[in-house]
């Protein structure tokens, strides 16, 4: 019954998220130059955010509540999946990462992406999350990339990932994705931002 139940809530939040797949332009800052966004975007080093993120991968499918703080280059992002079930949570700070399971067991290593593939099975992007989650390029990478009309990415290919920003909202006077589907050929990643702080 349990197994069903998250079946089920997992299926819903993907159909929610083939809702809304095109771009919706933001309530503000639609004139805006691409190098005057992308330096109000590089400016915010701290935040909050919360919403919900889906993984899905050709073995296995999770879905949870998502709430990531930054605080400069020291971060903790927390996922709590359906009842609870299967949450974890990664802190990190340069050099240094730990991941706490529900059940108790921590881990250490010293990145993010090599602890999350130990433990869990998937290679997350969580270094280029960082600058993807507000719209930006991973500096010093090769990239493919589109804008629209108001200079915000639309699509972007960096690092073996097709990222597809489908959504932005006005937080504080600045556009930041709210809708983000991540892909590569071993998994798809679809995070919903329903709250950004900074």
């Amino acid at each position: 019954m349990r197994n069903t139940i998250k079946q089920l809530m997992l299926f819903l939040f993907f159909l929610s998220l083939t809702h809304c797949a095109t771009l919706q332009p933001p309530a503000q800052n639609q004139n805006i130059t691409r190098e005057s966004r992308v330096q109000t975007l590089s400016n915010i080093q701290s935040w909050n955010l919360q919403g919900a993120v889906g993984v899905r991968s050709p073995q296995d499918s999770f879905s949870a509540d998502l709430n990531w703080e930054q605080r400069g280059q020291s971060y903790t992002i927390s996922l709590f999946g359906p009842f609870g079930a299967s949450s974890f949570v990664l802190t990190g700070q340069p050099n240094q990462v730990q991941l706490a399971l529900s059940d108790g067991r921590k881990f250490t290593a010293q990145n993010p992406e090599s602890l999350i593939e130990q433990q869990l099975h998937w290679r997350l992007p969580v270094s280029n999350l960082h600058y993807w989650i507000r719209g930006l390029l991973v500096p010093g990478i090769a990239a493919q990339v589109q804008f629209d009309q108001y200079h915000h990415i639309t699509t972007l290919n960096q690092q073996g990932w097709t990222i597809q920003f489908l959504r932005y909202s006005a937080e504080n006077g600045v556009d930041l994705p709210t809708k983000i589907v991540l892909t590569n050929p071993q998994l798809n990643v679809k995070i919903v931002i329903s709250q950004w702080q900074f």
